[in-house]
């Protein structure tokens, strides 16, 4: 029983579909070292748990831009009046 490797599992350059493979022969050949071995859901995974503290602090800084935002419009609601 033969198990062919598919050339989409074979890692690339560049992780994209216009990347150069990083050694295409030894990948088909059943090398695991130049297979992409992780499905989509554990490698979207980890680049969500990356960027999840860049999110974080993005938010806060919007929030706190906000609220002096909030802050300032009522101390020019309050000098009209």
């Amino acid at each position: 029983l033969e198990t062919a490797t598919p050339e989409a599992c074979c890692q690339r350059e560049l992780q994209s579909r216009e990347g150069m493979f990083v050694n295409k022969e030894a990948c088909l050949s059943g090398i695991e070292r130049f297979q992409n071995r992780q499905g989509c859901y554990t490698v979207i995974l980890n680049s969500f748990e990356t960027y999840v503290y860049l999110a974080g602090a993005l938010a806060i800084g919007v929030l706190a831009i906000e609220l002096f935002a909030m802050i300032f419009a009522m101390c020019l609601f309050r000098g009209i009046q």
